[in-house]
């Protein structure tokens, strides 16, 4: 067994996508599919138990176990391999391999990610229609304008965002009936974990039909809950359901602070955040909340805050007298515009300058460690060939006005002046 390729996932996990198909994990590449390799399991059709102990899940155990490196975990591999902190798990190999005869295990699954489609209250920069109804609405408006921006959409990929390969996908997986009821009753009796993401958790009524289901089975008591949220809705009747929870975790989706969150995440109001933000902080005062974890999405468009970020949460654990932690797992790859590595050396350096500069600033040494690491990766020239960056960068600008002029907010060139100002010296200046 080689630590590096092994993960304690495929014997404790299962994530159900938006879609209601299978996938080992929320990084994997791959969906888990029937015994023939083609078609996939999905809640639509398929129990949640029918997955667990397929040969696509016996095989993938027997060459963790066996040292073989699989190509769904290539993410976290390629986080790893840039020095940053990946989901993979490593804990307690032993265990997972005595437990383990010909791939199979007879435990059921105990900890389940679960997304109940692609509702979604915010169309934020970096999401698709995938995990935002909100993102695919408002490009077929912006198209209502001007047909040609979403027929250009259409051929770009993932250099703007995932439409294409999107179209026809459905997400309403929940909506049966009989599929609602069977993986209700599968996580009330089996499922020690439970992770909800979106989409937007809270603005899907199937959210709280599970919890109060849950609830009035018993075994709300007994589950590890895990809610992924963009904090733009908290209720009382969640307030109260935190507090029965064995325990409760939130990861608060923030990527900056002010207008720069704001702008990523349309139409998000800070005002709102913050109130958020301080229910759960008197949650945690009240040790009814387990964890609190703030989870950036590091992008070109808020790299440049990211000091500003870190320094406001740790204000938060000062002025509250609380632990919030921050989820430190990399940097948006994906769509290209949204990685920083493809913006301009020279916006690139100046940056991670201003970051080296102004590290001082943060108290925690883990933090400062990984903000480091964001600084050497800054200082990296970008691998892509001259004519696609050129492109990229296109797209950016393209992208963005097209985005900034329907939503009438602040636009990104107001927002960050040094990145418009480089871009376009960038894109009108010959490269080499």
């Amino acid at each position: 067994m080689s630590k590096k390729t092994f993960c304690n996932y495929p014997w404790q996990h299962m994530y159900v996508g938006t879609t209601g198909h299978f996938k080992i994990c929320c990084l994997s590449n791959e969906h888990v599919t029937k015994d023939d390799g083609y078609k996939q399991f999905n809640l639509k059709n398929d129990k949640l138990s029918d997955s667990w102990n397929s040969k696509y899940m016996a095989e993938t155990r027997k060459k963790m176990l066996a040292g073989e490196k699989l190509t769904s975990c290539k993410r976290c591999y390629d986080q790893e391999d840039k020095g940053l902190e990946s989901m993979r798990c490593t804990d307690d190999y032993e265990q997972y391999a005595l437990s383990t005869v010909d791939g199979k295990i007879d435990t059921p699954i105990n900890h389940v990610e679960l997304h109940f489609g692609n509702v979604c209250n915010l169309a934020c920069k970096m999401c698709s229609q995938q995990y935002s109804h909100k993102i695919g609405q408002e490009l077929l408006k912006i198209g209502e304008q001007d047909k040609d921006f979403v027929k250009w959409i259409k051929t770009e990929g993932g250099v703007v965002n995932t439409w294409t390969a999107e179209l026809g996908m459905v997400y309403d997986w929940f909506k049966n009936v009989d599929t609602k009821k069977d993986i209700f009753e599968y996580v009330s009796k089996h499922v020690d974990g439970l992770n909800i993401v979106g989409g937007e958790p809270t603005a899907v009524k199937e959210f709280y039909e599970l919890i109060d289901y849950l609830d009035k089975q018993d075994t709300l008591k007994d589950k590890n809950l895990c809610l992924t949220t963009n904090m733009t809705n908290v209720s009382d009747k969640m307030m109260a359901w935190f507090k029965k929870a064995k325990k409760v975790t939130i990861y608060g989706s923030l990527d900056g602070v002010g207008d720069v969150n704001e702008y990523i995440r349309f139409p998000s109001q800070w005002s709102v955040i913050e109130k958020s933000l301080n229910a759960y902080c008197d949650l945690v005062k009240q040790n009814r909340l387990d964890k609190l974890v703030i989870g950036p999405a590091f992008q070109a468009l808020n790299i440049h805050n990211l000091i500003d970020m870190i320094e406001y949460v740790e204000n938060i654990e000062d002025s509250k007298k609380i632990s919030v932690e921050v989820w430190w797992t990399g940097k948006v790859v994906a769509p290209l515009i949204c990685d920083y590595l493809n913006m301009p050396d020279e916006y690139k350096q100046k940056v991670a300058g201003q970051l080296e500069a102004n590290l001082h600033r943060i108290k925690n040494k883990n933090s400062k460690t990984r903000i480091k690491t964001h600084i050497s990766l800054l200082r990296q020239a970008n691998d892509h060939s001259v004519p696609y960056k050129n492109k990229i960068l296109q797209s950016f600008v393209k992208y963005n006005d097209a985005h900034d002029k329907h939503r009438g907010q602040k636009t990104w060139r107001e927002l960050i002046p040094d990145l418009e100002k480089s871009i376009e010296s960038y894109l009108n200046t010959p490269q080499v």
